[in-house]
């Protein structure tokens, strides 16, 4: 009786375990997607006329006056609320006449004027948005692994050496997509553009709710990652039977 209790735990604590896995997968590549759109949005508003109200304190300025055929500020060139300026260094400007930049330099920088994105700011932007696509597909790719290991859980629970393979396969995965993440510098850049404060109140608050996205995507990419770690053993020697251990032949 007491081994057949002990036998029905375990059950217990593979399925919650498998559970648990998959929904804190599906909750990474959500925030991992949704970091993303943040991401997109934070330069939305460089270029071309206004599209939200995330405004930045500085900007290039509109197409009519592009710094390849125009070096003299007129007011066509800036949308409403920000302010023609000239810089012998990246030409013409637009700077928000309400809103000043914390750091004006590096978000002069992360605007990039020129259009070259040869400074360093502008090479990370660039850098963190090319990773983050590469991220969200491999943590899409972790949750399609771990809906796979569910179907051998239903469907083949003598399949021990599978399902092993595919609770470590799904661990590999989800670490290298936050490896992505971390590698990029990613939360390293987040901090810096909150410091710089290049943005007005309500684009202040979206780099906020990006760095959260940020955050929440790395502790439930880590922690399903661990769980996937966890189950291989599990996966190894029960497989998904939830009573006894899998034939194998």
């Amino acid at each position: 009786m007491s081994l057949a209790r002990f036998i029905t735990l375990r059950a217990i604590l593979q399925v919650l375990l498998t559970l648990v896995t998959v929904g804190s997968a599906i909750m990474a590549f959500v925030f991992a997607v949704l970091f993303k759109d943040y991401t997109n949005k934070m330069n939305e508003n460089f270029k071309g006329e206004l599209i939200s109200t995330n405004l930045p304190c500085i900007r290039n300025a509109l197409p009519e006056c592009d710094n390849d055929m125009e070096d003299k500020c007129w007011d066509r060139c800036c949308p409403a609320g920000y302010v023609c300026k000239r810089s012998p260094i990246v030409g013409l400007y637009c700077q928000d006449g309400t809103v000043s930049c914390g750091n004006f330099l590096w978000c002069r920088d992360f605007a990039d004027v020129p259009g070259t994105c040869r400074t360093d700011v502008c090479q990370a932007d660039a850098m963190v948005e090319r990773i983050t696509v590469w991220s969200y597909i491999m943590a899409g790719f972790g949750v399609l692994l771990d809906i796979v290991d569910v179907v051998i859980f239903c469907a083949a629970p003598d399949a021990v050496v599978f399902k092993s393979v595919m609770n470590m396969a799904s661990s590999c995965v989800k670490w290298t997509a936050f490896g992505l993440i971390v590698g990029a510098g990613t939360q390293d850049f987040m901090t810096e553009l909150y410091e710089a404060q290049c943005y007005n109140r309500e684009g202040m608050q979206m780099t906020t709710e990006a760095g959260a996205m940020l955050v929440m995507y790395m502790f439930s990419q880590i922690f399903s990652a661990i769980l996937s770690l966890i189950l291989a053993p599990f996966s190894a020697y029960y497989g998904g039977k939830l009573v006894g251990v899998p034939y194998v032949k």
